[in-house]
């Protein structure tokens, strides 16, 4: 099949810091504070997006840029500037609220508007407990020479691990941060060792032609149906505007041990596998609703889908129960092949929307497209992971999209 060039979140580019460097003065929440300093006084803006909500996981995903200041290297959607003292003078910095492993503190020798950046210390352990979003407050703590010590609370609500922001829209302004979905995919994960084991698939490197590639996803699902993986019908959408998107997406280990997916959730999952054959994927998104594809050459110019609600339904091939391995393995092959069409049909409906015109309702999130743009796997689903593993050098932001699905 061939394929048309497309804007895929365009607004995305190689880091997050980058993105909304250009975006955020429209669209901020403000808890400023005017703090007296002798003579003249020292304005703090402390500025988040969305209004008043923090999301950790749109940290953590993203590697560390290796700046000359390491602590000035957040992604942007927390932002402290400081105005109104003569330049020159030195400002100490300090940020602290609950769920830290430590205060984000800096000194910054003020030269006029200065804005900092702060990347917060997140306790991933910490955060993995967090079940829906809580209510907390983020102390500002101003200090320096010349400058009259002041603490402020600013109201916060922080998400947790497994909800994933993927737009904002404030202001007439759009953000859109559907790459962050690859996060979630961790080719690395305990979770893909244990699968591709029970396939008895190896993750050597080599040339797959499609024939193979399409033979590693057979064996992939039929280890999912072995698993009594079922897909859960279950509202996935968290908060779905008018100002934020943000869908649930549980980290591979819960996947795994509860033996159910919604339909992100499978999506995820596979791609995680995939990814570690070596075998390029991609999640659609429309609304309500996600599969999953991936790409049976290396120059992407032809792509199966699967349909990942079809995980466990043992309607399709008669045989009702586990019943013995064949039986087991006949109903998990014609489940496959099942998600193989309904994939494809699923595919046909979305692809004229796939354009990037249509978000955040449709969207198309090539993962190792988002790998290049630094988004990497979660740190509370694989503490293998190194960011440094991660590529920082953004490719050109015109993608690809499968624009025809026959074989």
């Amino acid at each position: 099949m061939d394929l048309k060039a497309t804007r895929i979140s365009s607004n995305f580019p190689a880091h997050l810091r980058m993105t909304l460097r250009s975006l955020l003065p429209s669209i901020l929440f403000m808890g400023g504070c005017l703090l007296s300093a002798g003579a003249s006084a020292l304005q703090v803006v402390v500025e988040t997006t969305p209004n008043g909500e923090v999301f950790p996981t749109l940290e953590l995903s993203r590697p560390a840029q290796g700046t000359e200041t390491p602590d000035d290297d957040g992604n942007g959607l927390l932002r402290v500037r400081l105005n109104g003292l003569d330049a020159g003078k030195t400002v100490k910095l300090q940020l602290s609220t609950q769920g830290l492993l430590k205060p984000f503190v800096i000194e910054r020798r003020v030269e006029g508007d200065t804005l900092i950046r702060p990347r917060l210390a997140w306790d991933v352990d910490a955060l993995r407990q967090l079940r829906d979003p809580r209510q907390q407050v983020l102390t500002v703590a101003i200090s320096g020479a010349g400058v009259a010590s002041s603490v402020r609370t600013i109201p916060i609500r922080v998400h947790p691990l497994d909800e994933a922001l993927y737009f904002v829209r404030e202001s007439k302004a759009d953000v859109d941060l559907g790459w962050a979905f690859a996060a979630w995919v961790d080719p690395n994960h305990p979770v893909v060792d244990e699968i591709l084991g029970m396939a008895g698939l190896s993750d050597t490197p080599r040339s797959r032609g499609r024939d193979e590639r399409l033979r590693l996803a057979r064996e992939m699902w039929v280890v999912l149906e072995r698993r009594g993986l079922r897909y859960a019908s279950e509202r996935t959408g968290i908060s779905q505007g008018p100002v934020m998107y943000s869908q649930r997406v549980r980290l591979l280990s819960s996947i795994w041990d509860d033996r159910v997916a919604n339909c992100m959730d499978g999506s995820v999952l596979i791609a995680s596998v995939l990814e570690r054959l070596g075998i390029e994927s991609f999640i659609v998104l429309v609304p309500g609703h996600a599969f999953v594809g991936f790409y049976t050459g290396s120059d992407k110019r032809e792509a199966e889908f699967l349909e990942t609600t079809l995980l466990g339904n043992a309607r399709l091939s008669g045989t009702q129960g586990r019943g013995r391995e064949g039986d087991l393995r006949e109903r998990a092959l014609a489940g496959f092949e099942a998600a193989r069409q309904a994939g494809k049909t699923a595919y046909r409906r979305a692809s004229p929307r796939l354009d990037g015109r249509h978000r955040p309702d449709f969207a198309l999130i090539d993962i190792s497209t988002a790998r290049a743009y630094g988004i990497m796997p979660l740190a509370g689903g694989n503490k293998r992971m190194h960011r440094a593993d991660v590529v920082a050098q953004a490719p050109n932001q015109s993608s690809q999209r499968p624009a025809d699905h026959s074989p």
